[in-house]
């Protein structure tokens, strides 16, 4: 009953995080998690807040997140840079061991070196999933967001080795360079060739269900929940890397074809739906429970010999300066290499916008849930079986240098990129978008007749056809308007020609739509009439004065049939709506491939011109 209660009081907490995060536009959603979570694990005792299981951690939140971003990635582009990406994922980590390492051992002589050098390893894994936000929220160079996606998915084993090894070490005096070896390979290349594998099998299972015609979007997103589940729990029974074989089995059946059909898409859009719920939820609840453990920091000082606390926070400030440092200059130095390689100058690497790229993606390696669980799996106790006194000083110096390359991640990126939401398109490129819905608004005009086929018809009542003259086809009049809002949108970063040109088509579209507004006010007002009227008569014969006492008169407010012929012209307009806009969005993607391939549009701004048109036909 309490795991229950915790799992309800968790989500409750991710919850109101998301509707916090609207008022505190200035904080990462990550962050105001973990405010809450340090906040409420201060006040309130709770099961996640004296400890995690690890290995619950990484099966319940790392596994299916990695799946389902790895399934997702440009397995191109990884491949592309797979050098640069191993660079990062082994070469930036062991750059880390050692310089972080060293650095705690000298400010603190006391603690062993390969307890020291333990902190280091544990910090070589950047947290894939704030590295995940980040990416999709600033705007990173190409290159720079495949080495993100690529680092975050790979260097945990390089960091998880190398942990256990120092580990092993500070607890026993023993090292085997071959067992480390031999570790090693069985995680990275044992894990990528399993996870190859039954991805593979996962893929052909998938598409035998569809042959045999056993399929449905319900089974397939259950049979995809289960996935990530399954190869890490097969991983760590064969004894090979289990977050490395579900990112491999990931990008595996991402490679493979998929058939494209009516059905497919559905079970598409069911998957991506859940999926997208279900990384909230497990994010949220990550942040959360990281921040229940960040009061640690506060606690093990005076129990591991160390009295000032204002020391351990120095400690944890040298630390993080020496590992975004490391980080950086890694990175510049990548960066300098592949200038070099695509033909630029290297000096290109040292001018302002590039050497801010560069200190953005060194800010953009935040630790997190990895670190954390390496941490807590030291020993409490050495092999002699004297207690390991260092372990909480440990746990809290990595706890304090999770906040703070968060802190920085959220901060230090957002000053030196551009949030994609706030990034300003050019005034060309707001030009060349209004010019084509431009040609959209005249290709639904000149489509009126042929789409929707909604019309006002005459009826019997005067008053009726009296007010509906005129119009024709009110569909299409307000699909206009739902363009013509879009380029009122746009119209305060368009040019002067074209700001003026465009206030004309909004004021013409405007007019019109008025006039279809003003016909559903009388309708209206026609009806409240009759209402009135059949009132006074049913008042009349209720008085026995000046009525008649035909009982039909009472029966209703207005004629059924009348009212009846209205229902069916708004939900026949309704209709025709759907009928008109689906048009136009199929039009529009025509429009775009023109404009392309006349050279109005840049081939970034056609894709994210395409990527939207596409989601208003799936909402459609």
């Amino acid at each position: 009953m309490e795991a229950l209660e915790l799992v309800l009081f968790l989500l409750s907490i991710v919850a109101a995080s998301s509707i916090l995060d609207r008022f505190l536009p200035g904080l990462s959603l990550p962050i105001v998690q973990i405010a809450l979570g340090a906040i409420i694990a201060a006040f309130f005792a709770l099961p996640a807040s004296e400890g995690i299981d690890t290995e619950l951690l990484l099966i319940l939140f790392i596994a299916p997140l990695h799946f389902n971003e790895s399934r997702h990635a440009d397995s191109g582009a990884l491949w592309a840079n797979r050098w640069a990406i191993a660079s990062l994922a082994v070469g930036l980590v062991v750059a880390i061991v050692i310089c972080v390492g060293a650095t705690l051992h000298a400010l603190l002589p006391m603690v062993p070196l390969a307890a020291a050098f333990a902190l280091g390893a544990a910090m070589g894994s950047t947290d894939a999933v704030a590295v995940t936000s980040l990416s999709k929220d600033y705007r990173f160079s190409r290159h720079h967001k495949t080495l993100l996606e690529g680092e975050a998915f790979f260097n945990d084993v390089t960091g998880t080795v190398i942990f256990k090894c120092a580990i092993g070490v500070a607890a026993t005096g023993a090292l085997s360079l071959t067992h480390a070896g031999e570790e090693f390979a069985m995680d990275l290349f044992g894990g990528m060739i399993g996870g190859a594998i039954m991805g593979a099998i996962a893929w052909a299972l998938l598409e035998g269900i569809k042959r045999i015609g056993a399929d449905s979007p319900t089974l397939h997103v259950t049979l995809e929940l289960l996935l990530p589940f399954v190869i890490y729990l097969i991983s760590k029974q064969i004894h090979i890397g289990a977050v490395i074989a579900v990112v491999s089995a990931g990008l595996v059946m991402s490679i493979f074809p998929h058939r494209h059909t009516a059905a497919s898409a559905r079970q598409k859009l069911q998957s991506r739906g859940v999926w997208v719920t279900l990384e909230f939820i497990l994010n949220g609840i990550i942040f959360v429970v990281l921040g229940m453990q960040l009061p640690r920091l506060l606690h093990p000082v005076a129990e591991s010999g160390l009295a000032d606390p204002l020391g351990l926070i120095l400690v944890i400030f040298i630390v993080t300066l020496v590992l975004e440092g490391v980080r950086f200059v890694w990175i510049l130095v990548m960066d300098m290499i592949h200038s070099k390689s695509e033909g630029h100058a290297v000096s290109d690497c040292f001018k302002a916008k590039s050497l801010k790229g560069t200190l953005a993606m060194a800010f953009a390696g935040p630790k997190g849930g990895i670190t954390l669980s390496l941490m807590l799996t030291i020993p409490f106790t050495l092999a002699g079986g004297e207690v390991f006194q260092y372990r909480e000083t440990l746990i809290s110096i990595a706890s304090g240098v999770i906040l703070l390359t968060l802190l920085l991640a959220n901060f230090g990126v957002s000053l030196l990129t551009v949030h994609k939401h706030a990034a300003k398109k050019r005034t060309d490129q707001v030009d060349a978008e209004i010019r084509m819905i431009e040609r959209t608004i005249a290709s639904i005009e000149a489509d009126a007749h042929f789409t929707g086929n909604v019309q006002f018809e005459p009826v019997d009542d005067d008053r009726y056809a009296d007010a509906i003259e005129g119009i024709d086809e009110p569909a299409t009049i307000i699909v206009m308007k739902r363009y013509a809002d879009q380029l009122d949108d746009l119209i305060g970063a368009a040019s002067k020609d074209t700001a003026k040109r465009v206030r004309g088509i909004i004021g013409h579209i405007n007019e019109l739509y008025d006039r279809v507004d003003d016909i559903a006010v009388e309708v209206k007002s026609f009806d409240e009439e009759d209402e009135d009227d059949a009132d006074d008569a049913g008042h009349c014969a209720s008085n026995g004065s000046g009525g008649s006492s035909d009982p039909a008169i009472n029966t209703s407010s207005s004629d059924p049939s009348r009212l009846t012929a209205h229902f069916r012209k708004i939900r026949a307009i309704y209709e025709g709506v759907e009928d008109v806009q689906s048009q136009a969005l199929a039009r529009q993607l025509e429009i775009i491939k023109q404009m392309r391939a006349s050279g109005e549009l840049d081939a970034e701004q056609a894709k994210e011109l395409r990527d939207e048109v596409y989601i208003e036909q799936l909402t459609l």
